[in-house]
């Protein structure tokens, strides 16, 4: 087995190709690949970090949603009590003012049937003194006497 000087050159030609190789060519596309392996990584971990921020923002808002509905339910719940009330309000008042106008009716009702009695009072006084004073100034009989009272009245109450 002899080794021979061209297998010898050959060997240290193929050495030197392995070397420059994996220098040249193999060192820099491994740095390639593996700055892009990295890139990729931080890419799925941003995604997997963006789909987190995603949830807990769908999840925030939810939460502002229903805080926003309570809010709303609560102030129409208000609107609605505050309607009632008025409404309550509202009859009660026109009761009170039905009550009034009809208190106030009776009584100018009654005022009026008092001054209607106080001139039906001043009117028979006058009646019964025209009557006095004609019977004073005639003497009559019985008959006549009644005769001229009903005169007298009927000519009283037909004016009235």
């Amino acid at each position: 087995m002899s080794i021979d000087l061209t297998f010898i050159g050959q060997i240290i030609v193929f050495l030197t190709m392995v070397f420059l190789l994996k220098k040249y060519l193999y060192g820099p596309l491994n740095d390639a690949m593996e700055a892009r392996t990295k890139k990729i990584a931080e890419g799925l971990a941003a995604a997997d970090a963006g789909k987190e921020a995603k949830a807990k923002a769908a999840a925030e808002i939810d939460a502002q949603l229903k805080d926003a509905r309570a809010k709303a339910q609560e102030i129409v719940a208000g609107a609605e009590k505050r309607a009632a009330e008025l409404s309550e309000e509202a009859v009660v008042k026109a009761r009170t003012d039905a009550q009034q106008i009809v208190e106030a009716a009776r009584g100018e009702v009654e005022a009026e049937a008092n001054r209607a009695r106080q001139a039906l009072r001043k009117e028979v006084a006058s009646i019964a003194m025209m009557a006095a004073e004609r019977v004073l100034d005639e003497e009559l009989d019985a008959k006549r006497h009644a005769k001229l009272i009903d005169n007298v009245v009927s000519e009283g109450f037909g004016r009235a």
